[in-house]
């Protein structure tokens, strides 16, 4: 009987480490989750509803453009690969695990985001309609080049 306690103790210790570990990477990949979708979020709000308006004529151009292009630009600096760890790809995520494997692809990703917001504070300064879409367009294209790829559709 002795001899299967010291079987069994430390197989059973594994099994909670191991049972522990499994909760804790589904906690870091929801929270990894949340994070992504919420940084998303900040990014695209502005950016649909603060310039797409003013480029499809719905609302006045106004000090509001400047400031949504100016947070665009700001949150789109901080975009890293840090916003698609392994594991996030949980239940209400639309990610596609392929991400998970294409470091290289998603820096590029990125920084075309990144370059294409750049560009977006300037042209929307200029409160000229033209500059403001040609802008907000290389910013929807440079996002959703990151989306066809790597995100399911609903």
């Amino acid at each position: 009987m002795r001899r299967w306690a010291g079987v069994l103790i430390p197989v059973a210790g594994t099994t909670a480490l191991l049972a522990v570990a499994g909760v804790a990477s589904s906690v870091d990949g929801k929270a990894a989750f949340e994070r992504r979708e919420d940084t998303m979020k900040h990014m695209g709000r502005p950016l649909y509803l603060g310039i797409g308006l003013v480029v499809k004529g719905t609302t006045a151009y106004d000090p509001d453009t400047v400031t949504a292009a100016e947070t665009v630009a700001s949150i789109a600096s901080t975009l890293d690969r840090t916003l698609f760890p392994p594991g996030s790809d949980v239940a209400e995520s639309k990610i596609k695990p392929e991400i998970f494997a294409a470091n290289g692809r998603v820096d590029q990703l990125i920084a075309a985001v990144q370059a294409a917001t750049a560009q977006l504070v300037p042209a929307v300064k200029t409160g000229d309609k033209a500059a403001i879409s040609a802008a907000y367009t290389a910013v929807y294209n440079a996002c959703n080049a990151c989306h066809t790829q790597f995100r399911q559709e609903e």
